[in-house]
């Protein structure tokens, strides 16, 4: 069984909320996939006033968790180009650029949840 803290903290990742407080936003934009503006972001949480870009380059590490992401969106779509003996390798390969771009701010949005989460913990503990 999932913890209340823990279930609270998987629904702040998901919802792009601050990882201290769980309550202001990352985001200007609010939802997960937002194509104008999908990457500006407070400076500092409205709520609790964590600052969200911890040091020089923080977010460079949020690569890290977008991949994972990424695997999981175009895996699917590799093996059809690649088992499928009636497709041929073109359609899944279109597909799957066309669910590239649409996954794309989600990719980086939750990417970048995920890695401040892992970094600042809930109420500052950690």
């Amino acid at each position: 069984m999932i913890s209340q803290n823990k279930y609270n903290r998987y629904r702040s990742i998901i919802g792009l909320k601050c990882p201290k407080c769980s309550k202001g936003d990352l985001f200007i934009k609010k939802g997960l996939i937002v194509y104008s503006g999908m990457l500006l972001m407070h400076e500092h949480c409205e709520v609790c006033n964590q600052k969200f870009e911890i040091e020089p380059g923080f977010w460079i590490g949020a690569l890290w968790t977008s991949y994972p992401i990424v695997v999981l969106i175009e895996f699917p779509f590799l093996m059809l180009a690649l088992f499928s003996e009636t497709l041929g390798p073109w359609i899944p390969l279109g597909l799957m650029f066309v669910a590239f771009y649409f996954a794309y701010p989600l990719m980086l949005r939750l990417g970048r949840s995920i890695w401040i989460h892992n970094w600042i913990g809930f109420d500052g503990i950690r």
